[in-house]
């Protein structure tokens, strides 16, 4: 009998990947990895100059609803960043030093309330092929259960979610749009970073699998979303330099470290490799049974301590 499992890879340089795979007696069905002759160039020459592991980094066209594409420099599989901006990052920064944030945070005095727009309308075509999908009846409930879960936490930090059928919608008043992207497989979403200019990841994509799943399976989306926004709004994995979760469940058969190594957060633990000790919303990886989209106390004390309410 196969056990199923969630693999949730990485975050973009801000995001999160939720796949389910089998794996059996027999061994464990890996993905296959991308070969570095597959990368640009310009790319290759980029993660070379920041001292980066090639191995884990990907390049996917990620399909807008005005019909175009953009090209996303994906690491370790969920965190992802548009390439334009990955190829402008700097050198001389010396690396990018439970729970660790992204290399930016968003400026509340900017944005008092990160606004999110989810796509909900008819499936867009680029010369007939499929780019983009509208959020399903349950993906749009687990998507608000996900932004409440956050909410919930005594943070300055707020979310709020919108839907538009429209497939153009004003992107100076929503940070961050949300739909479904068939370049990506199985059960697996993608989440952008927050930028240098204190903006929130712009973009936040789940698959067709994960958009279609029953009510059986809703937690399942609900934990992809939660873990995605998480990514959004300034978190990294929380065993990024094991990826423990990810051994533990059986979807990798040994431990690995994400590139670039982020900064902890202050109040919460460092991640031990090795040892995983309490569920993080934001472990790399989670079987179907911990898949419930609910936050730990570190993640709660980790999202009080970036977005703090200053009395």
């Amino acid at each position: 009998m196969k056990k199923i499992f969630l693999k949730i890879g990485l975050a973009t340089l801000t995001t999160f990947s939720l796949l389910i795979t089998s794996c059996s007696s027999e061994g464990v069905e890996i993905t296959e990895e991308v070969s570095i002759n597959e990368l640009p160039n310009d790319v290759l020459t980029k993660i070379h100059d920041l001292k980066l592991n090639p191995k884990n980094f990907t390049v996917k066209d990620m399909g807008n609803l005005d019909g175009t594409t953009t090209q996303l420099v994906v690491i370790s599989g969920d965190m992802a960043m548009k390439k334009s901006r990955f190829l402008k990052i700097g050198t001389d920064k010396g690396g990018i030093s439970k729970q660790y944030q992204t290399e930016f945070l968003i400026d509340t005095d900017i944005h008092e309330e990160v606004n999110l727009i989810a796509y909900t309308g008819e499936t867009i075509f680029t010369d007939g092929v499929p780019t983009a999908i509208g959020l399903s009846e349950i993906a749009q409930r687990e998507l608000i259960n996900a932004v409440n879960t956050w909410n919930s936490v005594h943070s300055k930090l707020k979310l709020k979610v919108d839907f538009t059928s429209e497939a153009s919608f004003d992107l100076d008043f929503f940070e961050t749009a949300i739909l479904v992207s068939p370049t990506l497989d199985g059960l697996s979403g993608m989440a952008g970073f927050p930028d240098e200019n204190g903006n929130p990841g712009d973009f936040l994509i789940i698959s067709p699998d994960a958009n279609q799943v029953s009510e059986e399976f809703s937690l399942i989306v609900r934990h992809l979303f939660t873990h995605e926004l998480g990514h959004a709004i300034g978190f990294r994995h929380t065993d990024w330099n094991s990826r423990q979760s990810c051994v533990d469940s059986g979807s990798e058969l040994e431990t690995t470290v994400e590139d670039p190594a982020p900064e902890i957060i202050f109040g919460t633990l460092p991640s031990i490799p090795g040892v995983i000790t309490q569920e993080s919303v934001m472990n790399a990886c989670h079987t179907i049974e911990q898949a419930t989209g609910i936050l730990n106390s570190f993640d709660e004390i980790a999202l009080k301590n970036l977005y703090p309410i200053i009395y």
